[in-house]
């Protein structure tokens, strides 16, 4: 057997114990665990083949919506098996990216199992595990990331090409794979001979013609209504987000940098951070332009997680720490170097590198595991349980609003006709003409005659009584002070508009 064939055996073999640990462990429904809001959103969306959040997600949303619609599981638990799916193939391609990596440096028989020891330690390290287990977009992100690393350091001719299409595949999918570009270009050194490479890096952008084709058919879920191209910029460049982007002071930017800091910790232990260390030290003396070509994808990485103000930023670390494993994978083989051709210490070596997967997997399992979690699922179910089938129902917050959402339209869908509604949205006169779409249009003043969010909710239960629908409230959505209410359940329904004195009731 060839030392090749070996290594892809030693690659594959380490993806699959990820594959099955991360299926023990992965939500069979949406979860708010492991920042999961987002997972019925993205579910959602995929479910009816809508657009979620900025950017809109297409390539996540196409190839989830075949997971969503198999008749296997629930469809977040199909979801939640891509991403296990994606997670396992980046543990096989980070494998060999870091057998390439030192193979000229070690013996090839050591690099081959040292490299899928090390990729396992990045599997069971809580960010990647996290993201793993649950119908998230960062799952796939770091396949393709995994792929451009591979490009890197492997000696194959077609390596420019497979980093292109990456780079593209990314580009439609999430746009922070840009910051990879500068490093990735030092370490490939792209040359006129590899034109080609410019079209699968465009091929894939042609995926964002699905945005404006979904929003053309009113879907449920349909973030910006891309129908025009302002909107269709506003989507894709995330422009909601914007004000997260340097939204913070000197002394937050200082925390998050130690957060940061005590992460790496947290996903490779100190002794792996140390290797880290010492391989980033003897890169940068033995192999000067790999080192300054992670550095320059590392760096930026790290900044914008830092930078990025909004609650999940700290995932963005994820293609950090695995361009950290690829220092790990050069300080290990540097100290296997050390064992010369002593094949009894080479082997010691191996084994006890073999502790920091083992440790990741033992000290994180527990924390890890999302299998019996349905807290998100249930909170729904018990929302929208009871609620006549045409009601409107006002939702608020990410975890709120996103498993109703996933509930009303992949779970009980068949004969519902009720309306969800989120205040926070009704901001953007996208989403209220959406819901006048909706319900019913010519009833409703126009966008810019109620042009705040609290007029426009105030509209909504106008036509919604209009038509004798139910209107109710979840705990997540603010009450409008000028009705009156009373329980039914865990809702508050509207029952009349309060009037104020010398009017008649």
């Amino acid at each position: 057997m060839t030392q090749t064939r070996l290594g892809q055996i030693s690659a594959l073999f380490a993806a699959l114990v990820a594959f099955v640990i991360y299926s023990l462990t992965l939500a069979h429904t949406i979860t708010w665990q492991h920042n999961g809001a987002d997972s019925g959103d993205l579910v959602t969306a995929a479910f009816v083949l809508g657009i979620p959040h900025p950017p809109g997600y297409p390539l996540y949303t196409l190839v989830a919506f075949f997971f969503a619609r198999l008749p296997l599981f629930e469809p977040a638990h199909n979801v939640a098996v891509f991403s296990a799916l994606m997670a396992s193939a980046s543990v096989f391609v980070l494998a060999r990216a870091g057998a390439a990596l030192i193979s000229a440096e070690i013996p090839k028989t050591a690099a081959v199992f040292l490299a899928p020891l090390a990729a396992l330690t990045f599997a069971f390290a809580p960010l990647m595990w996290s993201q793993a287990l649950i119908p998230e977009v960062y799952a796939l992100n770091g396949l393709l990331v995994a792929v451009i690393l591979w490009a890197c350091f492997t000696t194959s001719p077609r390596r420019v090409y497979f980093a292109a299409l990456a780079f593209g595949l990314g580009m439609a999918h999430h746009l922070s794979i840009l910051l990879l570009v500068p490093g990735a270009f030092l370490a490939l050194q792209p040359s006129r001979k590899h034109w080609r490479a410019i079209l699968l890096f465009l091929l894939p952008l042609a995926l964002y013609d699905y945005v404006p084709l979904a929003a053309l058919a009113n879907p449920p879920v349909n973030w910006g209504d891309p129908v025009t191209l302002e909107r269709f910029i506003w989507l894709v460049t995330a422009q909601q987000y914007r004000p997260y982007l340097f939204d913070l002071n000197t002394v937050e930017i200082l925390s998050r940098l130690a957060f940061a800091a005590r992460a790496l910790l947290d996903q490779f232990t100190i002794v792996g951070a140390a290797l880290i260390v010492w391989g980033a030290i003897q890169m940068a003396l033995t192999r000067t332009r790999f080192f300054f070509a992670l550095m320059l994808m590392f760096v930026p990485v790290v900044l914008y997680a830092i930078v990025y103000a909004s609650r999940d930023s700290f995932l963005y670390l994820l293609p950090a720490f695995a361009l950290a494993l690829m220092w790990l994978v050069y300080g290990i083989g540097d100290v296997l170097k050390w064992a010369s051709d002593d094949r009894l210490l080479r082997g010691a070596a191996v084994v006890l590198f073999a502790v920091l997967p083992a440790y990741n997997l033992v000290t994180h399992y527990a924390a890890m595991d999302v299998s019996n979690d349905r807290a998100a699922f249930e909170y729904a179910k018990q929302n929208f349980q009871g609620l006549p089938v045409d009601a409107v129902l006002f939702a608020d917050g990410d975890e709120a609003l996103f498993s109703i959402w996933y509930y009303r339209h992949a779970i009980a869908y068949e004969g519902a006709r009720s309306v969800i509604v989120s205040q926070g949205l009704l901001q953007y006169e996208w989403y209220y003409n959406e819901l006048r779409r909706i319900m019913s249009e010519v009833k409703f003043q126009e966008p810019n005659v109620v042009t705040d969010a609290h007029q426009r909710a105030r509209e909504i239960i106008r036509v919604a009584f209009a038509e004798g629908r139910a209107v109710c409230f979840t705990d997540s959505s603010p009450l409008l002070p000028e009705f009156e209410y009373e329980e039914r359940g865990v809702l508050k329904c509207v029952v009349a508009e309060k009037t104020t004195a010398g009017e008649t009731p």
